[in-house]
């Protein structure tokens, strides 16, 4: 590079091109756009909490520099204008109230449009932008003189030059699909170990059991490092919700108070990516159907504003993730009679219907609790969708609900969808895999064990009569003549116990889940494939929906 392509480069010429940083810069103005409506809306509880709105301020001068370097001046400019108004409200020259904020969410909201036009390659423009700035700032300035103040000129600032500082890289950025990729190959590593383990298994020879040993520390090292990678702290996607809510409240004409409980903690990035979908139809559903009318919420002696709670948490084996309102709850009762009257079930059933068997019709294709259709719900569509989406995540959804007092919705769910510990057993000549997490423990049984009770089969275990079927007859597998069941495992699911008749117990072991393709997806009971030691494919077993866990303990037990 010649001394005068050097000076124009680091000189700041003409002809540098800054459009390498564009990835960068949209990834930070996303990032601080939530950032800064998470501020307004604490703003918007506390006219007081003067740092939040010096967290608008910070996001709004860091998008007015990079916008500057970038030379986007429609972006730049409004940002300098918007940075001015809150110049004023910090300096208290302006008043901040409900209006003032209500504009500052409008002003946000279209500094997020113009980057998001830029990041589609279009840009509205420039008068038709500048217009809007000067109207935003004239409704806020002209309120307390009765005139509105000649406008600064729209250009940003030339920042001051400043010293480079030279600092230690302590992170990068690494995108996502070679975190895939190596989770992936990661994958491949264990069941390429397992089939060696399968191999050797049989071979004597300290040295090459002691080398087997190190290898499979090494990939329980590298397993966790990649996964450790991929962890995601929880607000990446619960940050989006208080904005959303806050709009969705205001359509309904309700007042809403939302709390989220666990932003920090870290979940694995597959199950990130399909929690958000579930969550957006829960929170609409909290909003739409939850939260009853404030006029109405104090004729029953409650608070004006709702409270709708988003929490996260993570046990050892599954995270737990709930929507929790204090809301009117679900009238059982009600439901009954719109199931009866709409067809979804027959009359002297939806009497006969249990509560939960009740709930769970609210998970169904097309059923609704209401009668109206809104722009939010109405059409029988969200809790289906979130069922579905639970159960391809490997998870469950259980509902809470008392009438007047509010709903919960939780979603159970595996910590990680794409490397689990299994436990192998056996069916005739058949392998499935069951996940561990849900095994209780297994036992050998005798045929005297097994005891009829009603139309249903039952172990009778330390005293207890544990509902018990068997595996065979569940997946429609041939019996071989002859055969009795030798091995019960106990599966546990909630406060649910099934026992689980099956010909032999293998072992545990650690293996990657293979998803299904769309054609075999349709099949009932089974959530995937994983490759055994020797090469050969064992089904993992759906065990909730293979079993039916509530309809066998009540027809068990009755």
């Amino acid at each position: 590079m010649s001394e005068e392509e050097k000076k124009e480069r680091f000189d700041g010429g003409d002809s540098m091109d800054f459009s390498v940083f564009l990835g960068d810069f949209l990834r930070d103005a996303q990032e601080g756009f939530q950032e800064a409506g998470t501020a307004l809306l604490a703003l918007e509880k506390d006219h007081g909490r003067r740092e939040a709105l010096d967290d608008v301020f910070r996001v709004v001068h860091t998008i007015k520099s990079s916008s500057t370097m970038l030379e986007f001046a429609d972006i730049a400019g409004f940002a300098h204008t918007l940075e001015d108004l809150l110049g004023r409200m910090r300096d208290k020259t302006a008043p901040v109230d409900r209006t003032a904020i209500d504009i500052l969410f409008d002003a946000i909201g279209l500094l997020e449009a113009l980057v998001v036009a830029r990041a589609e390659k279009r840009a509205e423009p420039a008068e038709s932008v500048l217009q809007k700035v000067r109207e935003l700032k004239d409704r806020i300035l002209a309120r307390d003189t009765g005139t509105v103040p000649q406008d600064r000129p729209l250009g940003p600032e030339k920042p001051a030059a400043a010293a480079p500082q030279i600092e230690a890289i302590r992170s990068v950025r690494v995108r996502v699909d070679v975190l895939d990729s190596l989770f992936n190959l990661v994958g491949e590593l264990i069941i390429i170990k397992n089939r060696i383990d399968n191999l050797v298994a049989d071979v004597p020879g300290k040295e090459l059991k002691a080398a087997l040993s190190a290898m499979d520390h090494m990939i329980a090292t590298l397993q966790d490092d990649v996964s450790a990678a991929r962890m995601v702290p929880v607000d990446e996607i619960v940050q989006k919700f208080p904005r959303m809510m806050r709009t969705l409240a205001r359509e309904r004409g309700k007042e809403v108070d939302f709390v989220i409980e666990g932003r920090e903690i870290e979940l694995d990035k597959s199950i990130l990516d399909a929690l958000g979908e579930p969550l957006l139809h829960l929170l609409r559903n909290a909003v739409d159907h939850g939260v009853d009318p404030p006029e109405e919420r104090r004729k029953l002696g409650k608070p004006g504003t709702a409270a709708v709670t988003l929490s996260v948490m993570r046990t050892e084996n599954n995270i737990l993730v709930s929507v929790e309102d204090d809301g009117a709850g679900i009238d059982i009762s009600r439901m009954r009679e719109l199931a009866a009257a709409r067809g979804y079930v027959k009359p002297a059933e939806a009497e006969r219907m249990q509560e939960r068997d009740v709930l769970n019709l609210l998970f169904q294709p097309g059923v609704s609790s209401t009668e109206q259709v809104t722009s939010l719900s109405g059409r029988g569509v969200g809790l289906d969708v979130v069922k579905t989406s639970v159960r391809k995540m490997g998870g469950t959804v259980d509902i809470a609900t008392r009438k007047g007092a509010g709903s919960r919705f939780t979603l159970t769910l595996p910590l990680t969808t794409s490397i689990i510990q299994t436990l192998l057993v056996g069916v005739g000549a058949h392998t499935f895999a069951i996940p561990s997490d849900m095994v209780l423990e297994s036992l050998e049984i005798k045929p005297e064990d097994v005891k009829d009770v009603g139309a249903r089969q039952a172990l009778v275990l330390r005293r207890e009569a544990i509902p018990f079927v068997r595996l065979h007859e569940a997946l429609n597998i041939p019996a071989e003549e002859g055969r009795r069941d030798a091995f019960a495992v106990i599966i546990k699911q909630r406060d649910s116990f099934v026992a689980v008749g099956v010909d032999a117990v293998q072992n545990h072991a650690e293996n990657i889940i293979k998803p299904f393709d769309p054609v075999a997806r349709q099949f009932k009971g089974f959530s995937g494939g994983i490759i055994m030691g020797d090469g050969s494919v064992a089904l993992l077993l759906d065990m909730p929906t293979l079993l039916g866990f509530d309809t066998l303990r009540e027809e068990t037990l009755t």
